[in-house]
């Protein structure tokens, strides 16, 4: 048996408790996963929770070593090891931050991460390093790359550590998790009832504060002289859920109402229930894939039959009031500040299709992405095959330092049909699951990716990318759960007919 051994080294340290009791501790999950050509996967996890006071964690894992079963454990990385092996040490600084999110307070860990990997003993390592955000109870996850050498190296394609961190309560405090609600736009006077119970009654402007909700689904009634509405509201641990008493309901077929052509002649339609402008991309082929950008995609000739496809990435505006309007959680704030222009970001895959899908819209996928993005001329870029510049696209930042930019403020960088920032700002989501090779055998008509995965694709590079990323053609994946400053969306759909 070929043996992948993952060991993982896990070390905390927080740089300031922010005043809290020396009794606050803070918990720490780590899993370590990887799969092989044959599909089959492997994973292990540890936990460890430590004082606040003393957040220093060590954990570590080990998978497909020979003769040996899975393991993760905490404390130091055991010195015996047998067979081939990638090694992955991850040293991480947690610190709390008591930021805020509209409409309520919100606190998060600031995680920054090292990660570094090697495949042989004394080899120098890669080294990957992110600084992350996390929520209690949130994700986030690291993709391992294995890269195969040699007939005794670990038959492993890929592999990912997950990394969790959370809050577990006061020593000796039975567990529980609580969230709040903020309602806004409810009639004044008017009753708000949580599973049934009644918890208050809304201000004269329409308000209430539910500070301490029990975490899970609860079913919230708005109850008025005029009626009341129900929604089923999703409350997640230590988070404050905006709740609004607009009509919202399921997605339902896109309502659209057509505004005419634009500058490049394509005709564009008005979203109703988000006020969105979707254009209308014709039906026939294009070329997809080019050995010259990253990633060397495989040239191949897609036809794709006509869609609609956002204007602009989905705005923090939009999303805010689609979050308040079905009762989910807001994203964690960007540390460049929130801004109601900029492209919403830190949201995960699931939350960009459910948005879609509440505004009567879909997920484009990478074909209908990159067909819109690059037209059916060959082109490298959205705007040509001339190099990205500062007029044409947003790329090229620093983490720590800025972030994505103003949706739409680049015209110089549109697309032949008309879209904006579709090279640069921000990563896309699209429907598809992500596959390296997907392309040696995919169908030339409207092609959906494969059946199952464990990411799905992203296109468009963004504002952390080099300029070479911002190729139409270059394909970069998610994990499921994963979320980040650079990921954002835009939403596609079928058109009137």
């Amino acid at each position: 048996m070929i043996g992948l051994l993952v060991p993982l080294l896990l070390e905390v340290a927080a740089p300031s408790a922010n005043g809290l009791p020396a009794s606050r501790r803070i918990e720490v999950r780590v899993e370590i996963a990887a799969d092989r050509p044959d599909g089959a996967a492997a994973s292990c996890e540890a936990v460890q929770v430590r004082s606040a006071a003393e957040p220093a964690f060590a954990l570590w894992g080990m998978l497909f070593e020979w003769g040996v079963p899975d393991r993760c454990g905490n404390g130091a990385l055991p010195d015996e090891t047998a067979g081939p092996f990638l090694l992955a040490e991850i040293a991480a600084n947690v610190g709390w931050d008591e930021g805020t999110m509209d409409p309520g307070p919100l606190g998060a860990f600031q995680i920054f991460l090292t990660v570094k990997t090697r495949q042989a003993a004394g080899a120098a390592p890669a080294i990957d390093r992110r600084s992350i955000r996390l929520e209690p109870g949130e994700e986030f996850l690291v993709p391992i790359a294995i890269e195969a050498h040699g007939r005794e190296l670990p038959a492993a394609r890929r592999g990912l550590v997950r990394v969790r961190a959370e809050w577990a309560g006061l020593a000796g405090e039975p567990g529980g998790g609580y969230g709040a609600l903020a309602v806004t736009g409810a009639m004044p006077g008017s009753d708000v009832l949580v599973d049934g119970g009644l918890a208050g009654r809304a201000a004269p402007d329409g308000t209430l504060s539910l500070p301490a909700v029990p975490a899970g689904l609860r079913e919230v009634r708005l109850r008025g002289a005029s009626g009341s509405i129900t929604r089923t509201v999703l409350v997640v641990k230590r988070r404050t859920i905006p709740l609004t008493a607009e009509a919202s309901g399921a997605a339902s077929p896109p309502s659209l109402e057509a505004t005419g052509k634009n500058a490049a002649g394509f005709d564009e339609y008005r979203r109703d229930r988000d006020g969105a402008t979707m254009i209308e991309i014709p039906a026939g082929e294009f070329p997809m894939g080019n050995l010259e950008t990253e990633g060397k995609p495989l040239p191949h000739t897609v036809s794709v039959s006509r869609f609609l496809i956002d204007r602009l990435p989905l705005t923090v505006a939009r999303y805010r009031r689609f979050a308040a309007a079905t009762g989910r959680p807001l994203p964690p704030d960007p540390y460049w500040g929130v801004h109601d222009d900029d492209p919403v970001s830190f949201v995960r895959w699931d939350e960009a299709k459910a948005y879609c899908e509440w505004a009567g819209a879909r997920l484009p996928t990478e074909a209908e992405r990159e067909k819109a993005a690059r037209g059916t001329d060959g082109r490298l870029f959205p705007w040509g095959s001339e190099p990205p510049s500062p007029e044409r696209a947003v790329f090229r930042r620093n983490w720590g330092q800025q972030g994505n930019d103003t949706a739409g403020a680049r015209p110089g960088g549109a697309s032949p049909y008309g879209l904006l920032d579709a090279g640069g700002n921000m990563w896309e989501y699209c429907e598809d699951w992500y596959s390296p090779d997907f392309f040696a055998s995919s169908p030339t008509q409207d092609p959906h990716g494969p059946k199952t995965g464990r990411a799905r694709i992203v296109k468009g590079g963004s504002w952390d990318s080099r300029p070479t990323v911002l190729s139409a053609s270059s394909r970069n994946f998610a994990y499921t759960g994963y979320r980040e400053g650079d990921f954002g969306f835009r939403c596609a759909a079928n058109p009137p007919r």
